[in-house]
């Protein structure tokens, strides 16, 4: 008898045995946890982007981007202050902050009664680091005649200066909001399962794909402290706690806590920054993945608008069996990382994003290893206000080692998963949208109003596609989800 014979026999023997003590619900779970874990670290780095797209909206910066005029415009004509406050805007929308900062300089020693102008002067300022000048021309704009919009948006500009003034900074972000999923249990698109490599229909009603909706809410915890060299180094520090609550399919609630400790190692023009990190993860609420991960990154602005970016990472995933799953334990092991991105910023108010990932994960059992492969395109538009919408394609390629007998039965088929996710969201702060005399005009109501308008709302329209070579990986999902935001700096 050769191996691959006795390989098949075994994996028949071990069939009887399973199916004497699992069910077709029990294996589904089994199939589809990689799925689940994917998901919790989805929504981390989904956390992290909107929480960066965000802040950038709230302090973009108003600009016509002035493209029809050239520098021997302004050499013909160097004291018209329109002329060259608009040449100031094309520099930024250029990405040239320096040379936008001279230009506006050069305005106010023409007219320094100016407001708009010192207002882009000590924003320009502020973007350059030079926190000392930028506070020293905010607290001139304050004695100047504005009005209370801007006064608000300056007062804000100088909060921020003393935050990062500060050597201990600290953060508190909440999300809360509910999803709605077509198949959230995975289940395979033309309801075909193998079991040992014969088609079985699935007939249980909750084997099919099942829609649902769930709440989902996640808070984290950041804090850095700078180590108070000219360089700005600094070390920080971060907790992040996620949860996912299903209203009907109890059995695929999610929950995340993660613990992350790292520096960032400032260079001029690059950045370096190691971080560790501990993650423990449940599923209906028992816990079956401990995470120990290691990464390194590098960032280097190649230019003012173009930043180049990549990590390397080592994680070892221990899991646990759950009562839903009898074989979770397999999935142990290591998993590597690689991704290399770069992200090019059009004008202030567009930003494409490309990542390219390569992965490997080693189980316990070489029918979970896999090589993984993804690239990822992101672009932000930013409109004024604070609002932003922001859309991405993902198409990822999964490359698994050995064949399944207790799935494919003698067949030595490797199972192979392409994945395509597109998602699509638009955001904005409440305060957009609320009346400011929504709660009357008294303190109490102010309070409110100023509580609620930071908020950031977002709507996000998301579908996922699976084709496998395998009928029992392959499925689809449509998603939409609403999040609020909140964040508090101190």
């Amino acid at each position: 008898m050769n191996i691959g014979r006795w390989q098949y026999v075994t994996a028949l023997a071990t069939a009887v045995l399973v199916s004497l003590s699992i069910d077709i619900p029990k294996v589904q779970a089994q199939q589809s946890i990689d799925v689940r874990t994917d998901e919790a670290r989805q929504f981390s780095e989904d956390f992290e982007r909107l929480t960066d797209v965000t802040a950038r909206a709230n302090i973009l910066m108003r600009t016509d981007d002035g493209g029809d005029i050239t520098y021997a415009d302004i050499l013909a004509n160097p004291d018209d202050i329109i002329l060259n406050f608009r040449w100031a805007k094309a520099q930024l929308a250029r990405g040239e902050v320096r040379g936008a900062s001279a230009t506006l300089e050069r305005i106010l020693v023409l007219d320094p009664d100016l407001a708009p102008v010192r207002l882009y002067y000590a924003i320009v300022l502020y973007r350059l680091d030079s926190l000392d000048e930028a506070r020293s021309q905010f607290d001139r704009l304050l004695q100047m005649n504005i009005s209370p919009e801007v006064e608000r948006n300056i007062r804000q500009y100088i909060s921020e200066i003393e935050r990062r003034r500060k050597r201990l900074a600290q953060s508190l972000t909440m999300t809360l909001g509910s999803q709605i999923d077509s198949n959230r249990n995975a289940a395979p698109n033309d309801k075909i399962q193998l079991l040992t490599g014969t088609p079985t229909a699935i007939t249980s009603s909750a084997d099919k794909p099942n829609n649902d909706i769930a709440y989902v809410g996640a808070l984290r915890y950041d804090v850095s402290y700078d180590l108070g060299y000219q360089e700005g180094h600094e070390v920080f520090a971060s907790v992040t706690g996620y949860g996912s609550d299903q209203v009907q399919l109890d059995a695929l609630d999610i929950g995340s806590f993660s613990v992350d400790l790292g520096a960032r190692i400032r260079g001029g023009y690059w950045m370096l920054t190691p971080t560790l990190s501990q993650t423990a993860q449940s599923l209906s609420r028992e816990k079956y993945l401990t995470a120990r991960t290691g990464r390194l990154r590098l960032d280097w602005n190649v230019r003012p608008f173009f930043n180049l970016n990549g990590d390397v990472s080592y994680s070892d995933e221990r899991y646990q069996n759950t009562s839903e799953s009898t074989a979770l334990r397999l999935h142990s092991g290591q998993r590597y990382g690689a991704r290399i991105g770069g992200n090019y910023t059009w004008s202030p108010n567009n930003r494409t994003t490309i990542n390219l990932t390569a992965g490997k994960k080693e189980a316990a059992r070489n029918y979970y290893s896999y090589d993984s492969l993804s690239g990822e395109l992101i672009h932000a538009y930013l409109f004024g206000g604070g609002s932003y919408i922001s859309g991405s394609i993902r198409y990822g390629k999964d490359q698994y080692r050995d064949p399944d007998f207790l799935t494919t039965g003698n067949s030595p088929q490797h199972r192979t998963d392409r994945t395509i996710r597109t998602r699509l969201t638009y955001g904005a702060p409440l305060s957009t949208i609320l009346p400011t005399d929504l709660f009357g005009d008294s303190a109490t109501a102010n309070q409110i109003l100023g509580f609620l308008a930071p908020i950031n709302w977002s709507i996000t329209g998301e579908y996922l596609n699976t084709d496998s070579n395998i009928p029992n990986y392959e499925y689809h999902n449509a998603r939409a989800q609403v999040f609020l935001t909140r964040r508090w700096e101190f």
